[in-house]
């Protein structure tokens, strides 16, 4: 429906039949509208999440809309954009506000660190599985990845309490991950 003759005002006003006529606004206005929010805001991802929420209020109260005597619906698209972002703005004060009365200190996003928190829940979930696994090892492997990965033992420490070569070790855990990993994936690689 992205028709280029038809008017931002004729579009608004299909909206209440016709759904899809947010395609002819959201194409003519969402790259105005997500540079003008990443520019306002500094952050590209907001920019884009509140570009989408402009377009869900421009689908639902677009037709009661009154445009501008040029027709376009970007003022309004800017205004409703804009007030996200003040509002998310406004809102982010207050949760920092709260959280320095509270002295709850805020932990920055890592991937890492929620690679980690993933990895840590799929192991809880899987603990009575990957106990059973380990049991099947044999015991220097077993050893190995318990002291390697549960104890985080480094392989230089390791290899100097079994006095054996480091390489001998990192075999020892690489065997024996690979053992529990075939088990726990049911053998598929």
């Amino acid at each position: 429906m992205s028709e280029p003759t038809v008017s931002d005002a004729e579009a608004l006003r299909r909206l209440r039949r016709d759904p899809k006529a947010i395609v002819v606004i959201y194409d003519r206005h969402v790259a105005r509208l997500v540079a003008a929010l990443a520019t306002a805001s500094g952050d590209r991802e907001l920019a884009f999440d509140l570009a989408q929420e402009t377009f869900a209020r421009a689908l639902e109260r677009g037709h009661r809309v009154r445009l501008s005597e040029d027709g376009s619906a970007w003022p309004w698209l800017w205004t409703v954009g804009r007030n996200l972002l003040r509002d998310r703005q406004r809102r982010d004060v207050v949760d920092v506000s709260a959280r320095r009365r509270l002295r709850i200190a805020t932990v920055p996003y890592d991937d890492q660190a929620v690679d980690e928190l993933i990895a840590r829940v799929d192991a809880a979930d899987l603990r009575g599985e990957l106990g059973a696994a380990l049991d099947e090892l044999p015991p220097e492997q077993r050893e190995a990845v318990l002291a390697r990965v549960v104890l985080g033992n480094d392989y230089g420490r390791l290899a100097e309490d079994a006095r054996m070569k480091e390489s001998a070790v990192r075999a020892r855990v690489s065997r024996g991950l690979r053992a529990l990993r075939l088990r726990l994936s049911g053998g598929r690689p």
